[in-house]
């Protein structure tokens, strides 16, 4: 294979340099090299050593304790923090996902052994380039996921990376290796001992995946099966179009999830949320998106108008988005030119932009309370129909009106 040097960043090289002089081995490895040989910029840079974790804390004067039960400082350098993880070996996962303990090693090889995929079990030195025993720059180089090892032993351990296999396929565009395929279709059940908010994390990864391609993979496995059996079934009868309709969609972690979702039950569209631990704001934002999916927006501007004040300016704009994808039969294209003119125009569309207030009206003598709101909401509704009514004057006059036939 062609070599390659990697850009290491200066702080980082600087690490590595300063455990090599207190006479130790240091390598970048993992993601951050995976990343690098196929030309993507690593989010993080994480460092192995032969160090001791008590050793790494008397090298260098910033660090906290990330994981020391499992190895791992981090050390913090000009305000960036830079994980540096003592060689290791596993011991048993009782809870497929997490060793039960782990022993430390001066081995190199025998600390990537433990991990999942031959591509991200690399590491990499600047002086003494890659050191790549499960030939991970063969299968990068190939396009093939592949385990390290025994991939059914790997998937036994941590569960979760059968979903991480997955979803590197669909960011990567990667194969998976036969036996590792296999090693992960007679395993999917370990997936119920993952919390939702891991799964979750990497269902929303996959979904906004650039390979679409490499989505039926969740359910081909039966994976998806053993988290939600509806989804999978969902899913899996309409596979072709929704595959067609990812593509279209911008990389929107809320649009993705509501063309996952649209041909779950909606009466279980929030209860399935929740359990996969999605944030509030994401839950109403979906479900609202899911129920209002169905009908077509307003092309006419008052009953447009009312549409964005139900609802807002932003979630109008996604269900127009969602419509010209999974319904473009729908007037999408009219309304998208009737909402065009209604924000160029920056009509009045809730009562903080409605030019008489509250404290206006209780000045014209209206009460306090219920009268109070239910004028301002009838004044707005004026405005709604005709915009050009939201001036002071006009709605002063149109406010004393509707006092007096109280």
């Amino acid at each position: 294979m062609q070599k390659l040097n990697i850009a290491i960043p200066q702080d980082a090289v600087w690490i590595l340099n300063k455990l090599n002089e207190g006479g130790h081995e240091a390598y970048i490895v993992g993601g951050c090299v995976r990343d690098s040989i196929l030309g993507r910029i690593p989010q993080d840079w994480d460092i192995t050593t032969s160090a001791l974790p008590e050793e790494t804390k008397t090298i260098f004067d910033h660090t906290f304790d990330t994981g020391i039960k499992h190895g791992t400082i981090t050390v913090v350098l000009h305000h960036e923090n830079y994980e540096v993880t003592t060689y290791r070996i596993d011991g048993e996962y009782a809870d497929c996902r997490h060793p039960d303990e782990v022993s430390f090693t001066k081995k190199l090889n025998e600390d990537l052994l433990r991990r999942d995929f031959t591509m991200n079990a690399i590491a990499y030195h600047p002086k003494e380039g890659f050191r790549d025993p499960f030939h991970g720059q063969e299968d990068i180089a190939a396009g093939m996921i592949r385990g390290v090892g025994e991939p059914a032993k790997r998937f036994q351990e941590d569960a979760l990376r059968m979903l991480r296999c997955v979803r590197f396929s669909a960011q990567l565009g990667f194969a998976i290796d036969p036996e590792t395929w296999a090693a992960l279709c007679a395993n999917t059940a370990l997936i119920q001992k993952i919390s939702a908010e891991r799964i979750r994390e990497e269902l929303q990864k996959l979904w906004l995946a650039p390979f679409a391609k490499k989505m039926p993979l969740l359910w081909e496995s039966g994976l998806l099966a053993q988290i939600d059996a509806t989804l999978s079934a969902s899913l899996i009868a309409n596979s072709r179009t929704l595959l067609e309709e990812i593509s279209l969609c911008p990389k929107d972690s809320i649009l993705r999830w509501c063309i996952v979702l649209q041909h779950y039950p909606l009466s279980e569209v929030k209860g399935f949320l929740r359990g996969m631990r999605l944030d509030n704001h994401s839950i109403k934002r979906i479900s609202l998106l899911l129920d209002e999916l169905s009908a077509d927006l307003p092309t006419e501007p008052y009953p447009l108008r009312k549409k964005l004040r139900t609802i807002g300016q932003e979630a109008t704009e996604q269900l127009l988005l969602l419509q010209s994808i999974l319904r473009p039969a729908s007037p999408h294209a009219e309304t998208k030119a009737a909402l065009e003119k209604i924000l160029a125009a920056g009509d009045c569309l809730s009562l903080k932009t409605l030019a008489l207030t509250g404290q206006d009206l209780m000045a014209l003598g209206a009460p306090h309370g219920k009268i109070l709101g239910t004028i301002l909401a009838e004044l707005l509704d004026i405005v709604l129909h005709a915009p050009e009514k939201n001036t002071k004057e006009t709605l002063t006059t149109l406010a004393l009106a509707l006092l007096e036939k109280r």
